[in-house]
């Protein structure tokens, strides 16, 4: 069952509007979200997610989302507002950082590895994985124009990562309201799967 199927010639802003909208209202609320694009490969999936690079129009999801929830944080005076952003690429069961800032990247295995581990109340974490604070919409930008740089560094004609591997955008969203020490934090991930 589906809730909607969106036609060939549907706009990015219009695909923003219909899926990536209501999940990133939720996310401000404190609200966990996640998108997946899921399909063939070649059927448009990190041009949903990421955009296309030589029209503004055609931006993406998380350049969209970046510059949505920036605005939203201006908008709401009800508390303060503050974003981390990580940046994962897993290949072949193995997690990579994106964000890393090493200029001696030529190859994915370069980047660093990031790890799978549970804790022993049976929760997940990604150790290694860097959280990088993005204080104005161009920060975020900037970091996902440096993972996106690196993931392009990391492929090679021998090994086309892209087409093999998932990538995932997760910003973390945290408010305060004022004259509270309450933290209100919600994540929200937007993940480019693999071909399929």
């Amino acid at each position: 069952r589906f809730d909607g199927i969106l036609p060939m010639k549907i706009s990015q802003e219009e695909v923003f509007q219909v899926v990536a909208k209501p999940v990133i209202e939720d996310v401000m609320e404190g609200i966990n979200g996640t998108i997946f694009a899921y399909g063939q490969t070649g059927s448009g999936k990190t041009f949903t997610i990421t955009g296309g690079a030589e029209r503004y129009e055609d931006r993406g999801l998380i350049p969209r989302t970046i510059a949505y929830i920036f605005e939203e944080f201006k908008k709401r005076k009800d508390a303060s507002y503050r974003m981390f952003i990580s940046y994962l690429e897993i290949y072949n069961n193995d997690g990579y950082d994106l964000l890393s800032r090493e200029e001696t990247t030529s190859k994915l295995e370069d980047l660093p590895k990031v790890q799978l581990r549970e804790d022993e109340e049976g929760n997940i974490h990604l150790r290694n994985l860097s959280v990088n604070m993005a204080q104005k919409e161009e920060d975020a930008l900037n970091l996902l124009f440096l993972g996106d740089t690196n993931r392009v560094v990391a492929e090679t004609p021998m090994n086309d990562v892209s087409t093999r591997s998932h990538c995932m955008f997760i910003m973390w969203v945290e408010s305060t309201k004022p004259d509270s020490d309450t933290v209100r934090r919600a994540k929200l991930h937007l993940v480019d799967l693999a071909g399929s």
